[in-house]
């Protein structure tokens, strides 16, 4: 999926800093008539204007409660480890 949107309805429901140069912005909207959830990494070209790079993933708004489940399963590894 080059161009992850077909519309300007996205919705930015989330974002944050990934580096200096680059953030992840999570956002809501359709591609070929379909609702998604995207999660894409932005950065600031040379004027400083956020431009969508090409790092990201595209799912089914239906695959929500997947990611939502792989991120606790993430948080539990991290804290089972020590490492937050």
């Amino acid at each position: 999926m080059d161009a992850p949107s077909d519309s300007n309805t996205d919705v930015v429901v989330a974002q944050f800093e990934k580096n200096k140069k680059e953030e992840v912005r999570i956002s809501v909207g359709t591609y070929h008539g379909r609702k998604i959830i995207n999660l894409r990494v932005y950065f600031k070209d040379d004027d400083g204007v956020w431009k969508p790079g090409k790092q990201g993933l595209a799912l089914a708004v239906e695959r929500y409660k997947d990611l939502a489940g792989a991120i606790l399963q993430v948080g539990e590894h991290l804290k089972a480890n020590g490492q937050i």
